[in-house]
């Protein structure tokens, strides 16, 4: 499965490792503020094909780590951005 059909799989899309302490903390964010229908998690350390999800990641968005966070089809970044979207107020409003 490439990167396009798993980031328009749901509002918010995480592309992430098992046990990355950053991707922990951006699903337990994430995941309360929406509805179970709207999030998907998809850990790339598991699939088949996820060093070449993280590859198109990369090459697309110049992102280099995990957790790779899509919001509506937008990248949105990792977990410091996502934070500094929730600390701000924004976040509220890019899930809305």
């Amino acid at each position: 499965m490439a990167l396009a059909p798993l980031v328009a799989s749901a509002k918010v899309v995480i592309i992430s490792w098992v046990k990355c302490p950053f991707c922990v903390k951006a699903k337990a964010l994430l995941q309360p503020m929406v509805a179970e229908a709207d999030y998907k998690a998809y850990d790339v350390d598991t699939m088949d094909n996820g060093e070449a999800i993280r590859a198109e990641i990369k090459q697309h968005y110049n992102h280099e780590t995990v957790p790779a966070v899509f919001i509506k089809g937008e990248f949105v970044g990792g977990f410091s951005e996502v934070d500094a979207l929730n600390s701000s107020g924004k976040l509220k409003d890019m899930l809305a």
